[in-house]
Order: C-alpha cells, then structure tokens, then sequence
C-alpha cells in the first residue's frame, strides 16, 4: 500500500477507517483485486517522493513545472499561451517514479476544453534501459479537436518502433465532466474500460513484457510533422486538465496467468455463417456446443455478402471490444464473378480484413480462414456450363484462401467437397441441418480440437 498522503494524513493510516476504494470494473473481473497504490491528490501539493515532473518541448508546448499544481482535490496541468523553450505555449505532465507491470491502472479526469491539446493517461518505462520491448500502452489519447472520442493504442519501441493495436471509442463530451478510464494488463492481454464498460482487448503474448511508470499528460497538438495544419484555440485559454485520482490494483493470480484456449470466436461471413431459421443446427451452434463451454460462437454472418464488404467489416469490429480468435468464412457470393478477376479481388479483400483486425486486437490474435463449399450443380441453374463455370471459381477461391492463410500466418480450413450436394436441394447453394453438420466437423478440430 502506498503512503501517500490525503490532506497530510498518510493513506496507510486510513485504511483503518476508511475501506479501499474498489476498482471499476465488472465484477467478475474485479474480484480479487487489492488496492496497491493510489494518489487521491488530497494535498496541497505534488508528492515529489513520488512523481517526476515532466519537462522538455513536445510538438507546439514546453511542459513546464508551474503548470503542475495539486489543489482542492486534484491534480490540475494547465495549458497556457506563453513562450517557453522556444515554444509559443506550455502545458505540463507528471511521471511515477513508481514502476508497475501487471494489474488494473485506473484514473478519473477531465480534459482541457478547446481545440489544440492532447491528454494522456499512458504508461511506459521512464528509466534507460529495458528488460523487455519497452511497451507503450496509452489508455487514452484524447485530442480536444474532437472532445466526444479517443484513441487507445498499444505500441513497442525496441528494437524499433511498431504500432501495436488501436482503437477509437466514442463518449460524451469528456470537457463537460469527469469520466474514469482503466486498463487491465496481463500476460496474455490488455482491456481497455471507459466508465467501467470494457472498451477494448489487445492480445499481448508475441513480445516481452517491461515494468511502467505511470504518465500523466498533456501536449500542445500542432505543429505535428504528419500534419502541420493542426492548430490551438487561443481564446479557450488558458484550460486544464483536471485528474481526480489515478490507482494501481494488484491480484496475485494475474501474474501467473495461463493463455486459454479461445473464447469469443467471431465469425464473419454470408448467408452460410448467417444460417437463416436452422438457429442450434447452424454450424456455429454445433461447434459451440460441442466446445463444452469452451467456446462462445458470435455469428456475423449477412446473406448475400461478398468479401469486397471491408468497410462492414470495420463496423463489425466497433461491436466486438473483446475477441479471442476470428473466423472470416466468405467466398460463396464472390464466386458468381467468373472472370480472371474474382480471386485476386477476393484474396486482397480477406487480407484488408486480417489487418486490420490484427491492428486493432493485436497480431497474435488467431484468425480461421474458411474456404467456401462447393454447390449443387443440378439444383443450381438449369445452365450446366455456368454451373461448372460457378464451382470452378469456388475451388479457385479456396486455393487462393489457402496460400494467403499459409502467407501471413492464418490457420485454414476448406469445406469444398465437405458439403453433401444432398442437403443443397432447394437452391444449391444453401445446405440443410446435415449439411450445416457436415461443414461443423470440419471446422471444429480447428477451432478447439473437437470431432473430425
């Protein structure tokens, strides 16, 4: 427990009286968490034993230390229009000399109001050297241009820079009030909570983890070299950004925590994911039932859609914080282009979608690859040669699946072939409960193992 004062009685003194504040979090993820550390700023001044000031200019502001005060309960940096270090504003930031590493990292604050200022509540190791790749995990990056959203990102700095995982989340107007953010780290992944809503999952297990200081911020946000056009509101100065609290909870059993088998597997694909009125003999319910719990199958399966629905696609992930693996089941619309075009269209769409499911929950999220079934021709059309024509370029589909799955690190399973033509009798295309059946013992030893 931290002995940082509240209005100079030391917070270990209180723990008597008062009980430790609780994380926000849903409650079977809160349990088992103890307070660690916290700063309340209660007292009327910043608690150096504890905090560095930053210092130095970033982009269009000088962090200066008078613009780091401590008063009526709050930690407040101020952002201002004065000259400084060659800077034509200052801003101010605060650094934990503390270092942490797996637990929940929370903070209440509010941001500065007016266009110009990026407020950050990061973590990141502060010392020289590392012990691992120097992860930077920002649980808020908020640029007051747009007061109702914020960015969270993951990145490494050793041994180069790499963007990790991002995301964007939309809120309330975050000058108007106060709002909490947390993140949780563990071995195996990050969430992100805004207002106790789980926000974000970030799969962290492909790189060492360092220890972190805590990094509470603010930036002036122009003269930026990726964008020069950004500029400050002078009239809204001067502003600040006004932190209630920031708390670290620790649970003994987070460190040692194992990376499971999958649990949310989404799946993104057509009318044949989507499964109309089969509802449990859907093949996402057989596999699902068949994982004993292991497994929770979301469908996002639309009929009629192609792989060209990227944009779809990015939505989709606006739904989904947390994902443990993704299953992209796609090919069967595509396949009614014929011309040398289809394949090379459809496998560059599948790899957009890997991306930038990759960028957002992190690259060692699994990814499943299905190739499309194959149809039954006679039900079909009438037409035999455009029916050939049809499962021709279905098999084409599942070849070029299959070497892009093998190219950027995907498991993958084809159905084609897989799908008795008996169970496609009414269009061809769509199969029944057996072949719903047959197209779930295929995937399944994929998925957890189960049934071939």
């Amino acid at each position: 427990m931290t002995n940082l004062c509240r209005a100079g009685i030391p917070l270990l003194a209180l723990t008597s009286a008062f009980a430790d504040p609780l994380p926000l979090l849903p409650p079977d993820r809160a349990a088992g968490y103890k307070l660690a550390w916290s700063d309340e700023f209660d007292g009327a001044a910043l608690n150096k034993a504890e905090w560095n000031i930053r210092t130095g200019v970033r982009f269009a502001s000088a962090n200066m230390p008078g613009n780091v005060s401590v008063a009526d309960g709050l930690l407040r940096l101020a952002v201002r229009k004065e000259n400084a270090g060659g800077a034509e504003y200052t801003s101010g930031g605060v650094i934990s000399k503390r270092e942490f590493k797996y637990g929940y990292y929370e903070s209440r604050y509010r941001v500065p109001r007016g266009t110009g200022w990026h407020t950050s509540f990061w973590m990141m190791k502060n010392s020289p050297g590392s012990e691992g790749s120097r992860q930077e995990i920002d649980v808020c990056e908020q640029d007051s241009k747009e007061l109702t959203s914020y960015g969270m990102n993951l990145h490494t700095h050793a041994p180069s820079h790499v963007g990790q995982a991002g995301r964007r989340v939309k809120t309330p107007n975050l000058a108007d009030d106060f709002h909490v953010w947390g993140c949780e780290f563990s071995p195996r992944e990050i969430r992100n909570y805004f207002d106790g809503k789980l926000v974000g999952m970030t799969h962290v297990t492909h790189f060492q983890h360092d220890v972190m200081s805590i990094w509470l911020t603010t930036v002036g946000w122009a003269k930026l070299p990726w964008n020069p056009k950004e500029k400050i509101d002078d009239s809204a100065l001067p502003a600040f950004a006004d932190f209630d609290y920031v708390r670290f909870f620790e649970k003994p059993a987070l460190a040692d925590e194992k990376a499971p088998v999958p649990r949310t597997v989404v799946v993104f694909g057509d009318s044949l994911t989507e499964a109309g009125a089969l509802k449990d003999k859907a093949w996402l319910r057989v596999v699902e039932t068949e994982s004993k719990g292991a497994l929770r199958m979301v469908n996002e399966g639309k009929g009629g859609r192609p792989s060209a629905s990227v944009p779809e696609f990015e939505t989709m992930m606006t739904r989904h914080p947390r994902m443990d693996a993704l299953v992209i089941a796609l090919g069967t619309n595509d396949s009614r282009d014929i011309t040398d075009q289809c394949v090379p269209k459809a496998v560059g769409n599948v790899r957009k979608m890997v991306e930038r499911a990759r960028a957002t929950y992190g690259r060692p999220l699994p990814v499943l690859l299905v190739g499309p079934p194959n149809v039954n021709k006679s039900a079909l059309v009438a037409t035999k040669p455009i029916a050939n024509e049809r499962e021709a370029k279905l098999r084409e589909l599942g070849e070029g699946f299959s070497k892009l799955a093998a190219e950027i690190g995907c498991e993958y399973v084809s159905l084609f072939g897989a799908v008795p033509e008996a169970s496609m009798v009414k269009d061809g295309v769509h199969p029944d409960a057996a072949g719903h059946a047959a197209m779930a013992r295929v995937i399944s030893p994929k998925l957890f193992g189960g049934r071939k």
